[in-house]
């Protein structure tokens, strides 16, 4: 239809200029073929372009105390630089803009002057010596040269004209410097991600500057530069607040009244509405446009006469309806790069997110690299090791060469006789593998009656039997480094997949639940800065809150904690806290565990010396498992304890990196077997406890038995793995038992074990003793022990004695947790469990 009518307008007005044929249907398709590529040449070049054209039009217009203009030179100087494929339509529109309040010689003088820095900037370029910090010093030559020569060449040179050319090349250096920094945000030169202090100012001038461009241009009394610049001052206060409301204010009314004297008394009306105007953006567009309005009524009825206020509220009644109709969309866009605003931090957060996804990637990427490096290891470790065929193959093989290959009953024995005589070999090597040593006599029948050499037989098969066993032993010993080795690479794989995992976990997480909490806390009084969920999972919870300083330290355990507690659903406790060097608190905050675990340790050296051979550590794995272990390092004195010492430490940080137990465990051992070539051994008594159900798993290298304290009962926990550093590869036997609360685990070294020497059973003795103690507290049961094996030996401590008591109690908070009206509770992930087999107690 829209064709039809614009065919039937183009042949009407044809027609009228006197034409003797309509229009053909081949001229009509050609017209809409042209309207096409019209639209397509505007949608390509011109809509990208149309902000930069719409301010230039409005700069061209713009002038200071009518007088002097210097934005055009700046801003198509800036535009060359940052987007010359634009920069003619720029400057096209900066002649327009300049032509509807200007003379015709002005526009000409404008003209040149663009010209002549566009002839100075190739010319530099070429040689390479202009760079954007040089933009500003010669747009200012070029302005205040330019402004000078036309002054010579109307004669009118004098000291206000040579004054006002030097000001006027001044403003344009400033005016280019400003927008080199604001301009990239329109020529979308840079991704911006937040914009700096300064470079809001930038901004906000830019587009006051645009906005004196509007003078002039009125709908009866109603001023677009009054009612624009109003609105830009209600848009900033919505965005950032009163601070922004109020400084944008300022910078505003300044340059609004650079440009017309008479703006001066705008200056503080400006600034006073915007303040009020920010003062209640909480209540939205509303709340922003009412506190404008009446910062704008206030004054006004003390500043103007009552027709110009009534102006004034007139137009500010304009810029609240453009506030009101401005797009949601907009105003989000704009917030996310000023900082302090709801849409900057979730930006933020965005950012945030992604780099932890690009991390998380990262860190997957080098597990697959560490568990193709075990599945290498474990393929070498697979065809490295030579079995016993091969083996017997190459010893025949070594007796051939040397001795039936110089016989002269070789083709008797190796071709025809074949099977007979590998056999009978065969026989020979297994017997002196078996016995070592082998005579004549004792060779097999069917050796003796074919071989006619077998004096020089046997010594070859000796000698060739103890370099293949030889061989066996170190590529035994290699495979085992490589097991381990394997081994160890896989955990470490599982590790970084593990926190990768954890890592792409938090990503998905809403940052609705962290503005939800920041809601919450801020009910209770708190200032909160931030708040990040690092996970959410079932038992795993763990958010971190930053604060400002707080009057009382204890606030995370009095309100955060019992408030977060109630919002998640499950007990919460302060992991740690710290200041930071901007005057912040930050505070961890994790699930507390469902069980406590309270240990104590005794210990004595033996003959009452100083270093122990015996020692202990407690540690919170960080998984929710507790780890008591203690270990017993051969002998007594100095070597002892370092032995003992040092397979502690190591088992401690590679349980804390997350390794397995049985991992961490096999990894001491090739430690303690590379350490020294000198047999050294260590008893490691290590019991692994869930907080979440008291499971507890107890690994027992070459330990004495443990014993768990139920009331009167006593029930002993025994292993029958050897020490560590003994063999290389070692077989680790697992035990698993269910504590209940108020149960005592009791580990302890053979001193104490051992100390009854007229006992046949020790093992009873001890659980008898155990079981007359009435106390429950772990630090007077640990002294009790050592005591009663001090006692028991005359008061000599015979060996180096250590106790270590854990008592398993159910956690209770300390405060209750805090409700608040309206409060929703955030909806946690439950994780998968695996149910392992266990002993019951």
């Amino acid at each position: 239809m829209w064709k039809r009518l614009w065919g039937a307008r183009w042949a009407g007005a044809y027609a009228e200029q006197g034409g003797t044929n309509a229009v053909s249907p081949s001229a009509n398709r050609f017209d809409w073929t042209s309207l096409s590529k019209l639209r397509s040449w505007w949608d390509r070049v011109v809509s990208k372009s149309a902000v930069l054209i719409f301010m230039a039009f409005l700069l061209g217009r713009a002038e200071i105390l009518g007088e002097i203009s210097p934005f055009a030179l700046s801003l198509y100087a800036v535009m060359l630089r940052l987007k010359k494929g634009a920069s003619n339509k720029v400057m096209i529109a900066l002649l327009a803009g300049a032509a509807t309040i200007h003379n015709v010689g002005y526009v000409l003088y404008l003209i040149a002057m663009l010209l002549l820095y566009r002839g100075v900037y190739t010319l530099l370029s070429r040689k390479k010596t202009v760079g954007l910090n040089m933009i500003p010093f010669v747009v200012f030559l070029v302005d205040a040269g330019a402004k000078i020569s036309f002054s010579l060449a109307l004669g009118d040179l004098s000291r206000y004209s040579l004054m006002m050319a030097v000001i006027e090349g001044f403003l344009a250096m400033v005016l280019t410097m400003i927008f080199i920094q604001s301009l990239p945000i329109f020529t979308f030169q840079r991704g911006v991600k937040e914009l700096r202090n300064e470079e809001i100012f930038c901004l906000v001038i830019l587009m006051a500057s645009v906005l004196t461009g509007l003078s002039g241009i009125q709908i009866g009394s109603l001023s677009f530069e009054n009612i624009f610049s109003r609105y830009l001052i209600m848009l900033f206060a919505y965005i950032g607040g009163a601070g922004v409301g109020a400084s944008v204010g300022v910078v505003t009314g300044i340059i609004l009244s650079m440009a017309n004297l008479g703006a001066v008394p705008q200056i503080g009306m400006l600034a006073f509405s915007g303040m009020l105007g920010g003062l209640l953006k909480d209540a939205k567009k509303l709340g922003v446009s009412t506190g404008f309005l009446l910062g704008t009524a206030i004054l006004a009825v003390y500043v103007k006469e009552l027709p110009q206020m009534m102006t004034a509220l007139a137009e500010t009644l304009a810029s609240i309806l453009l506030l009101l109709v401005t797009p949601k969309v907009l105003t989000e866009q704009v917030s996310r790069y000023v900082p302090g605003t709801h849409q900057h931090y979730l930006s933020q957060q965005d950012y945030a997110r992604r780099i932890r996804e690009l991390m998380a990637g990262r860190i997957r990427e080098v597990s697959n690299v560490f568990q193709e490096l075990s599945r290498s290891f474990s393929q070498l470790a697979a065809m490295g090791q030579q079995n016993r065929d091969e083996a017997l193959n190459t010893t025949i093989d070594v007796v051939t060469k040397q001795v039936c290959s110089v016989c002269f009953k070789q083709e008797q024995c190796w071709d025809k006789d074949f099977y007979q005589t590998y056999h009978a070999f065969r026989d020979t090597i297994e017997i002196i593998d078996a016995e070592g040593v082998i005579v004549k006599e004792k060779l097999p029948s069917e050796l003796q009656k074919k071989c006619v050499r077998t004096e020089q037989v046997i010594p070859v098969l000796h000698q060739a039997v103890d370099v293949i066993k030889r061989d066996m032993q170190w590529q035994l010993r290699l495979q085992e480094s490589r097991d381990l080795v394997g081994a160890q690479l896989q955990g470490v794989s599982g590790i970084m997949a593990e926190l990768s995992g954890e890592l792409r976990n938090e990503n998905h997480l809403s940052a609705d639940h962290e503005e939800h909490i920041i809601a919450s806390l801020e009910q209770l009084g708190l200032s909160i800065r931030s708040v990040d969920i690092i996970s959410l999972d079932e038992g795993k919870v763990e958010i971190e809150v930053t604060q400002t300083a707080a009057a009382d330290l204890n606030e995370c355990e009095k309100l955060i904690a019992p408030l977060l507690a109630e919002i998640v659903g499950e007990n919460i406790t302060v992991a740690e806290k710290h200041t930071l060097e901007d005057g912040y608190l930050t505070a961890s905050f994790r699930s507390a565990k469902v069980y406590d675990v309270q240990t104590a340790v005794t210990s004595a050296a033996k003959d009452g010396k100083i270093l122990s051979g015996d020692s202990f550590t407690t540690l919170d794995v960080g998984n929710g498992k507790f780890a008591v272990a203690v270990s017993d390092g051969m002998g007594n004195g100095e070597r002892a304890m370092q032995e003992s010492s040092s397979a502690i430490r190591l088992l401690q940080q590679l349980l804390k990196a997350g390794f397995a137990e049985q991992l961490a465990i096999k990894t001491v051992n090739s430690v303690l077997l590379l350490r020294s070539k000198e047999e050294i051994f260590t008893t490691l008594d290590l019991a692994l406890i869930d907080q979440f159900n008291a499971r507890t798993e107890f690994l027992k290298i070459g330990s004495v038995p443990s014993f768990i304290k139920r009331g009167r009962e006593v029930i002993s926990i025994q292993g029958e793995n050897v020490p560590i550093g003994i063999l290389q590869d070692i077989d680790i036997q697992t035990v698993e038992a269910d504590l209940k609360e108020g149960d005592l685990l009791i580990l302890m070294s053979d001193g104490i074990y051992d100390s009854p020497k007229h006992v046949f059973d020790k093992e009873d003795w001890l659980k008898k003793q155990i079981a007359r103690f009435a106390t429950t507290d772990p630090q007077e049961i640990a002294d009790m022990l050592v005591e009663l094996a001090v006692r028991i030996n005359h008061g000599k401590i015979i060996d180096d004695m250590t106790v270590l008591v854990a008592r398993i109690e159910k956690y209770q908070p300390e405060w209750a947790t805090i409700k608040l009206p309206g409060m929703k509770r955030i909806k946690q992930k439950k994780e998968a469990s695996m149910n392992p087999v266990q002993i019951e107690t």
